[in-house]
């Protein structure tokens, strides 16, 4: 086999291997080029490459070199055998000399390329280290500004982990290799070295421990992020004991390594040996048994005395990891009773309160809205938009095209014409026709909207159920939606997406999605394009990796186009003294101690285009990526006003806030350590038999105690825990001229306050309530009990729980009653304002339109930003007879109904013949 040949294998072979990752790349360069995020690929690229080959190499030049040098130090062979044998011997010697020296080059440099493609995953610590932004805050043990735990420690701690092994490999390789040369011998268990040999050992063996003395010094640092029982952080046994064990360990490992050199001109190896067992031994002492016997005879016995000290660093450096130290804490003078007034004033949030569940929603969607077998609603989300001039809060859901119908799964169809979505629906969150289903904004195809809504573009190229790449602009119209017995059909317009162009590209894709019909398909064009990554949360992750994201991408409507919303993160988990909760997906849940909302990204629905602004420029995180890529993170406030208006505080990291300050809220050292103040969150029934579920905050519309105007804010609601008894409640303003402020409503100490646990708890102990589910969840019907919401008007805690009834064949989950809670008193009527008037003994309340038409929407007042409304006319309170003889003509009403779908005819006979006389009663009343 001549070099020719040698050289075309070699060339097949390394096309076998690395053909996949260059089509990738190539592939992966011109989507990143596509939407104008060059500079982040080529950087993240070049440093992967970088590292990887300069670490890769380095590996292979230090244990190669040192595999060179055993080599020549390699005493010459014993001559055992004569004659012919001992000439064969020699030449086979040759032989196996020529693939030793092979071997030790092609594992060397086979290690070496694992350790540089290992190397190379460090490349975000490797940008945070040589762009470090000062925190401005320094740590409170070592005095050390908190930027060089986040941004160089951590690379620095590679760096050492690497050159350990490193030296480590080399060390084990020299002597294996030195003992099969017979560079190292043993006689009666005496080592005996050839000449140089033990030299070499011995100076690989003392810089590992010169390298560990190093490390030792590391570790010191990494003690202020050490978990704790009580507080995250260095505590009193660390600070008096392993601290001062890691100086002795490292004086001992730098004795250690030149009492091993000492070896060198020392028969035997007694130094070496004796170092080696000096180390372990003090570890063992000084980080082990002398730490643990302070901890049980010093510290425990005096613990608070011994960690108070820490215990504050800890309260005061986790509330600022969390950004909750600047939390604005409020006494909320709570009542028992809602004025006629206080209603009066809170229109707003008594008109947008929350009669639609999230899941109830999204089936109703799914069988009022989907219209075709091959749509389909992912998830619903909630906003808030001016509607006819005014301010309502709404849910909505985009009408997404996961594929083909599945009768017609041919590669045409799926590729190149069910490439989109198509609009969405979108429903006030109060609003419920007389059939009990959701009112519409917008709804059907094509798309019908009214209150002000516009929809110029509703095709959804990009969303949550998009995860198949299509190819656009070809010679084949698009599906857009179905008219009657055809098909409107479209064209993809958006410069947006690779140009498939020339057969190399086509050649490129078809690999890239092993996919031979790119390549045979007549179809495509040169200016076809081909759109790939277009679920929106793989497509953020692409873009920014060293981000975490938000569970909850939203859907928003701006001038008649759609948009994706997406709040993103910056965190980490090397913050000194701070706790640690878990954050994330639950497939890549991580463990943090730092978080900041830096990014909002927002992406067309349509062009994929993807915009990153920054609004948090105070963060140090943010301003490092910055630093490596300037001009990707626009300014906020470079951000459209119209966007602006649909900016929300996070729910995600609402709910880490929350968390936090529900232990965190104790900045007195001694109630923190004794625990005696605790908040939680609250739990609650699942609804289903699952358990228990955590409540989650929820965004409302409403006017907080010191405020004048409407708001769009995230409340939470911390109870005790065991006895579930509502503490305080937090609030997190979304509009743009108050954005990200957080205040605590602390409610009186000495008062009792029901919790979400005890109001449902009290819902299913009243008789006539439990009656009734249990009536309904009967003949082929279930009871769907939607999220338990707690709406704060100014000094008085609302609890409003929607029902939905729900049959198991059809399961469109109809709006069915509304239970509402004030103080101790629970109505369940089929309104929201029937029950409103039930507990507050009030007629005339605001119209919270729940039973609108479908084709109107509900009257809600105008929203001024910088003005009150003036009051209206004050509601008439109702004579108490008539308020009652007329709650109880609505529940026998009701009653008669259910017992007529039921079949029950006796009791809808009695029923009718109690509503009579309850109206010849009330018509007396009235005429008095």
């Amino acid at each position: 086999m001549n070099r020719l040949q040698i050289g075309i294998i070699i060339v097949v072979l390394l096309a076998i291997i690395f053909g996949s990752t260059i089509v990738r790349l190539y592939t992966d360069w011109l989507w990143f080029d596509d939407l104008g995020y060059t500079s982040i690929f080529s950087k993240m690229i070049w440093a992967r490459i970088s590292l990887g080959l300069s670490l890769g190499a380095l590996f292979f030049v230090i244990v190669y070199t040192n595999l060179l040098i055993a080599r020549r130090l390699a005493p010459p062979p014993t001559r055992r055998y004569a004659g012919i044998e001992e000439e064969l011997r020699a030449r086979i010697g040759a032989i196996a000399e020529k693939g030793l020296g092979l071997l030790l080059f092609g594992g060397s440099l086979f290690v070496a390329f694992l350790v540089g493609v290992e190397a190379a995953t460090h490349w975000d610590e490797w940008f945070k280290f040589a762009n470090a932004t000062s925190f401005g805050v320094a740590d409170p043990q070592f005095g050390i500004d908190i930027g060089f735990y986040v941004f160089r420690l951590p690379f620095w701690n590679y760096l050492y982990g690497w050159l350990f092994f490193t030296l480590f490999a080399a060390t084990v390789a020299t002597a294996i290799l030195h003992y099969a040369d017979e560079g190292i011998d043993f006689f009666g268990n005496v080592p005996r070295f050839a000449p140089g040999v033990k030299a070499h050992l011995a100076i690989l063996l003392a810089l590992l421990f010169f390298l560990k003395a190093a490390g030792y010094k590391l570790m010191m640092f990494g003690l202020v992020t050490s978990p704790g029982e009580i507080f995250y952080g260095a505590g009193y046994t660390d600070i008096a004991a392993r601290l001062p064990g890691l100086w002795i360990l490292l004086f001992v490992a730098a004795i250690g390594g030149a009492a091993v050199l000492a070896n060198i001109y020392r028969p035997g190896i007694w130094y070496a040996a004796g170092a080696v067992a000096g180390l372990i031994v003090v570890s063992f002492v000084v980080g082990a048994i002398y730490p643990a016997v302070l901890e049980q005879f010093i510290v425990k016995p005096n613990e608070f005395q011994k960690q108070r000290r820490y215990i504050t660093r800890g309260i005061e450096y986790t509330r600022r990891a969390y950004r909750v130290d600047n939390i604005a804490s409020r006494p909320f003078d709570y009542s028992r009773e809602l004025a006629p007034e206080a209603i009066s004033r809170n229109r707003a949030a008594i008109q947008n309160v929350r009669l639609w569940d999230y899941e109830p929603l999204k089936r109703a969607y799914r069988q009022l809205q989907e219209l075709q077998q091959y749509y389909d609603f992912h998830d619903v989300d909630i906003d808030r938009y001016t509607i006819d001039g005014t301010y309502r809060q709404v849910m909505l859901s985009a009408r997404e095209l996961p594929g083909p119908p599945q009768a017609a799964q041919t590669w045409v169809n799926k590729y190149l014409r069910y490439t989109h979505g198509y609009g969405y629906a979108m429903s006030p969150v109060n609003e419920v026709n007389p059939e009990g289903m959701p009112v519409f904004f917008a709804s059907d195809i094509p798309t019908v909207t009214r209150g002000g809504i516009e929809l110029e573009v509703p095709q959804i190229y990009f969303g949550e159920l998009t995860n198949d790449y299509v190819l656009v602009n070809t010679k084949r119209k698009e599906f857009d939606y179905p008219v009657g017995g055809a098909d409107e059909e479209t064209v993809y317009t958006a410069e947006s997406g690779p140009v498939i162009g020339s057969l190399l590209r086509k050649l490129f894709f078809a690999i890239r999605f092993g996919d031979v019909n790119i390549l045979l398909s007549e179809d495509l064009t040169a200016s076809s394009r081909v759109l790939f990554r277009r679920n929106i949360s793989e497509r953020a992750q692409t873009i920014f990796p060293f981000l975490e994201f938000d569970s909850d991408p939203y859907l928003v409507t701006v001038d008649g186009k759609l948009y994706w919303f997406h709040d993103a993160y910056t965190s980490t988990n090397k913050y000194p003294y701070s706790e640690p909760v878990t954050f994330g997906f639950q497939a890549t849940a991580a463990r943090v101690n730092y978080i900041r909302n830096s990014v909002k990204l927002v992406t067309d629905a349509y062009t994929g285009k993807v915009q990153a602004f920054a609004f948090d420029p105070d963060d140090p995180i943010i301003r490092t990526y910055s630093k490596v890529f300037p001009g990707v993170f626009k300014p906020a406030d470079e951000m459209p006003e119209d966007f602006r208006a649909h900016v929300r505080y996070p729910e995600d990291l609402f709910r880490i806030q929350a968390l936090v300050y529900s232990r965190y809220h104790m900045t007195n050292p001694s109630t923190f350590y004794s625990g005696t103040d605790l908040w939680r969150l609250p739990e609650v029934a699942s609804g289903n038999g699952a358990g228990e579920r955590q409540l989650e905050p929820y965004y409302i519309i409403t006017r907080l105690p010191e405020s004048s105007i409407d708001e769009y804010v995230v409340i939470a609601l911390l109870v005790r825990p065991e006895k579930h008894n509502m503490v305080a409640w937090m609030a997190a303003k979304c509009d743009p001229a108050d954005y990200g402020k957080l205040i605590v409503y602390e409610f009186p100490r000495g008062e009792l306050v029901f919790g979400p646990r005890q109001i449902m708890a009290r819902t299913n102990q009243d008789t006539e309530i439990s009656q009734q589910l249990t009536l309904w969840d009967q003949l082929g019907s279930n009871v769907v009990r939607g999220n338990l919401l707690a709406i704060p008007i100014e000094n008085s805690i609302l609890y409003i729980e929607p029902l939905y009834l729900e049959s198991t064949t059809t399961q469109i989950p109809e709006f069915k009653r509304a239970i509402v809670a004030l103080g101790n008193s629970i109505a369940m009527e089929p309104t929201l304002a029937e029950a409103l008037a039930a507990v507050t003994g009030v007629s005339g309340l605001p119209a919270v339109a729940e039973a609108a038409e479908p084709t109107e929407a509900a009257p809600a007042p105008e929203r001024r930003p910088t003005e009150a409304a003036p009051p209206p006319e004050r509601p008439a309170a109702a004579p108490p007879e008539v308020a009652e003889l007329t709650r109880r003509a609505r529940q026998q009403f009701s009653r008669a109904e259910e017992a007529q779908r039921s079949g029950d005819w006796a009791e809808y006979g009695r029923q009718i013949d109690a509503l009579k006389k309850t109206l010849q009663e009330l018509e007396q009343q009235s005429r008095e």
